[in-house]
């Protein structure tokens, strides 16, 4: 087709020359085919300096998994996301001397800012804002997780900062991803986030994880980047093995195993244990009157935990136990001054899970196959949730190093739930849980044990 080519011309049929038409329209033909090329190659040119900009170029996105900044090359990423948890704590029998009161809280407000330079160094900076964060001596509030990883190699990475040390499997769990809504007995046993580094690494095509970091050295269940107490640092270690990762089976690659612990020499103040309603049951004798009983942590401190998870499509199964072995004494005054002891605490936990939509269960966050939509057909995931477990405290911390009267030796607890996935970035959860303890009949709460409904609006991105 010729376009824009007249097919008659000015001069009258029966007097134009033939070869004088032909010849005009040639001359026309190769003006459009040159204006052609010419088009061609400008959009090829076009096309090149598109493609030189986007090798310099950053991109920026927005979604469900958060914001990010992306180098062209990828070498260089920010990522900005974070969560937020908004709780309440019922206790039905809050008329009882002794129970805390219903309250609505802010577990967790938690900005991440994270992401990669120069392509093999991953960094992670997350705060946290909650109802719970205050400053301390071991100023271990505000700044949760402030590290760099370095990825040399899938077998070895070296992991530096403040990180949680790689022991408890609840606690390596993330906040956002919790099958209730207070972690279960063992984690109070076990390190939480502390300063040091460590080395990790996957290896056997991801079936075995390995981990081991020297560290400042926290208390059971806590957390700090400045030592205040001692010299002395913690060695913490973990294995953890997916034996059938890589196996034909479809039954048993959710099947993951471990075992890990720590070792060092601890001095200082020792933490009390919770219940799951977050009220305390146990505690160590302090005192900051001279003269009084003032009980610290004073030698030689280890702890191991067994772990382990199976999850096969919508099923999953969670157990934990943990040991935690500290030497004490008795450092103030009053009856038993300058006792020492090593006293040995352990707990553990079983846990279930079945998500009722049928989508596939794991250790990681759900996303709804059918997120809720008002006016849709869509009603995101539904999980219901079982756990029981229980700590026990070392008979030989009674009489001198905590008082048998107000703490209890003993806390056994079940709990159920329910929880909604509303979409990827949106969860509630509904938790009730009911402990008794033995020992500590003048304290109210051990004496008539706990009943706590325990609910939370979860948002993330």
């Amino acid at each position: 087709m010729l376009l824009g080519v007249p097919l008659t011309s000015s001069v009258p049929a029966q007097t134009a020359d033939p070869s004088e038409t032909i010849k005009t329209l040639s001359q026309r033909i190769e003006d459009l085919e040159q204006r052609i090329k010419i088009l061609d190659r400008k959009r090829e040119l076009d096309q090149e300096a598109v493609a030189e900009r986007a090798k310099t170029t950053a991109t920026v996105s927005a979604g469900a998994s958060g914001f990010s900044i992306r180098s062209a090359d990828t070498n260089f990423v920010l990522k900005v996301r974070g969560y937020v948890q908004a709780d309440a704590r019922f206790y039905p029998d809050d008329n009882s001397a002794g129970t805390a009161n219903d309250s609505f809280l802010l577990r967790r407000v938690r900005p991440i800012f994270e992401g990669t330079v120069f392509d093999k160094y991953d960094y992670r900076v997350m705060l946290d804002l909650g109802s719970g964060a205050a400053a301390t001596a071991a100023n271990n509030g505000f700044v949760q997780d402030a590290y760099v990883n370095a990825r040399f190699w899938p077998a070895f990475q070296i992991q530096a900062g403040k990180f949680k040390e790689p022991v408890g499997l609840e606690r390596l769990q993330s906040g956002a991803n919790l099958l209730f809504v207070e972690r279960g007995y063992p984690t109070q046993l076990l390190p939480n986030r502390d300063v040091g580094f460590q080395i990790q690494g996957d290896l056997f095509h991801g079936a075995l994880n390995y981990a081991m970091g020297a560290f400042n050295g926290v208390a059971d269940g806590g957390s700090g980047d400045f030592e205040t107490a001692d010299d002395e640092k913690d060695v913490a270690w973990r294995l953890f093995s997916h034996p059938f990762k890589n196996s034909n089976s479809t039954s048993l690659p959710g099947l993951g195993i471990g075992v890990s612990g720590t070792f060092g020499n601890q001095e200082g103040a020792l933490r009390t244990y919770a219940s799951p309603g977050q009220q305390r049951f146990f505690a160590y004798r302090t005192s900051t009157v001279a003269g009084a009983p003032n009980v610290l942590a004073d030698g030689d401190h280890w702890r191991l935990s067994p772990q382990g998870y199976y999850y096969w499509g919508p099923f999953g199964l969670f157990a934990e136990y943990a040991i935690s072995a500290q030497n004490v004494r008795q450092a103030g005054g009053g009856a038993g001054a300058g006792s020492s002891a090593n006293l040995v605490n352990s707990g553990w936990q079983v846990s279930a899970s079945y998500i009722l939509t049928g989508e596939d269960n794991s250790f990681k966050a759900l996303t709804p196959t059918r997120p809720f939509t008002i006016g849709g057909d869509g009603w995101g995931a539904w999980e219901v949730t079982a756990r029981a477990g229980q700590l026990d405290i070392d008979n030989d911390s009674f009489p001198v190093f905590a008082n048998a009267t107000t703490s209890a030796t003993e806390a056994t607890s079940w709990g159920i739930g329910l929880n909604w996935h509303l979409n990827k970035n949106v969860k509630a959860n509904l938790n009730y849980e009911q402990t008794n303890f033995k020992g500590g009949d003048a304290n109210a709460l051990t004496a008539n044990g706990e009943k706590v409904v325990l609910t939370r609006i979860q948002f993330s991105f």
